[in-house]
């Protein structure tokens, strides 16, 4: 049991010293900490996303709540994936890397690659998919959402200096209360972008009902979640963006 106590605690030492030398730099509404809010097992996707940057040296890696984690691709899911088809559409035979996590908010997945998920790799891009589990479960508003996104660009600009990053706009849900919302959001993430190394895109705008800010239920699964009819749609806006901005995306 002792020497098990010593690792724990080494590890949790070692991810506070991560996170305290970054920690003037966060916003207050910025929480840099795991979560157990899903039953998938966070932890253990985590640990695997750390396994396959031993193995794998992928060429995208794709940060995002439980719409990209149930996507497609590697580490798998251990609940059913809804949009394999549309993920190996946009990827192809690129390395990819899905950092997905259900029920993430910014602030997890700032932990995430703060602790690791970048760590041994040299992503050609890094897409950012996140802030619509801070606005519809834990309430922050537009500007909360944009600072954590700010900081978690910084971060993984320090991270992987060489990358480009995409960050994909919220994607709009049914409920009506938090449509405005979502759009102020975006239009925060658009103000990151200087088309040097950050860009922005909003696929989501597809997502829409005709002459309405919620999302079409002809492309959900649920008020938040795609089916795989909404899936082929962002895959179609991505490789659009890859190909504005990764030069070697189309070979």
């Amino acid at each position: 049991m002792i020497p098990f106590v010593k690792i724990f605690a080494g590890a949790l030492l070692a991810s506070f010293a991560v996170l305290c030398a970054h920690a003037d730099t966060l916003p207050l509404s910025l929480k840099a900490e795991p979560h157990q809010r899903d039953s998938y097992g966070w932890a253990d996707r985590h640990a695997a996303v750390l396994e396959r940057n031993r193995r794998v040296k992928p060429a995208y890696v794709f940060f995002g709540d439980s719409i990209t984690h149930w996507w497609g691709g590697e580490p798998k899911s251990v609940k059913p994936v809804v949009g394999e088809d549309s993920w190996s559409m946009l990827f192809g035979k690129h390395a990819v890397t899905n950092c997905g996590f259900g029920f993430d908010y910014i602030d997890n997945a700032y932990y995430r690659a703060a602790n690791g998920e970048l760590d041994g790799i040299s992503p050609r891009v890094i897409l950012v998919n996140l802030g619509t589990n801070n606005i519809g479960h834990r309430g922050d508003n537009a500007v909360a959402c944009g600072d954590n996104m700010a900081a978690f660009v910084k971060l993984l600009r320090k991270k992987s200096p060489q990358a480009k990053i995409l960050i994909v706009g919220i994607y709009p849900r049914r409920e009506v209360a938090l449509a405005e919302t979502i759009e102020q959001a975006n239009r925060l993430y658009a103000q990151l972008a200087d088309s040097e190394q950050v860009f922005f895109v909003n696929p989501g705008k597809l997502l829409l009902a005709a002459g309405q800010k919620t999302a079409d239920p002809k492309f959900m699964r649920d008020r938040v979640h795609l089916n795989a009819q909404g899936y082929r749609i962002i895959a179609a806006e991505l490789q659009k963006a890859l190909s504005e901005i990764d030069s070697d995306y189309a070979r």
